[in-house]
């Protein structure tokens, strides 16, 4: 049995949201964003907590957003660390991104900008790459 099979998804949370409009910010049209990942876990007796940081922060972009998001799984095996990296870098962060990428676009849509969709390819690449990743997209 693999770790994802013998782990399950329990719930979501945000822990964190700082959202700020740069006042100095005067540029029109397309802005690039750069988006950083940062993943951490905790585990205590079969139960891992994940945490995934996504934050936006370039002098070209009209704002700075971060957010904290959090994913509470049970594994149904206790797990040596090697693999609670792996789980926690592949599976887990799998399951947490599609609700950090919603929340993004709904505080950026309410903010008034057009939503800021963090494109599923910049967060396979920055997984691939690295598990603390930068990945640049343009906001339209």
């Amino acid at each position: 049995m693999d770790n994802n099979s013998a782990t399950t998804f329990i719930d979501f949370r945000v822990v964190n949201i700082s959202f700020a409009v740069k006042s100095d910010f005067h540029g029109s049209g397309q802005a690039r964003v750069r988006t950083e990942f940062k993943l951490r876990h905790e585990y205590n007796d079969r139960r891992l907590q994940v945490f995934m940081l996504v934050t936006f922060d370039d002098v070209s972009a009209p704002f700075s957003l971060e957010v904290e998001g959090a994913g509470l799984f049970e594994t149904h095996a206790a797990q040596p660390s090697a693999a609670l990296e792996k789980l926690t870098s592949g599976y887990c962060a799998q399951c947490i991104f599609p609700y950090l990428r919603e929340v993004v676009a709904d505080i950026t849509r309410r903010a008034g900008f057009p939503p800021l969709h963090i494109p599923q390819a910049a967060f396979h690449q920055a997984l691939d790459t690295q598990q603390n990743a930068v990945q640049p997209h343009t906001l339209h």
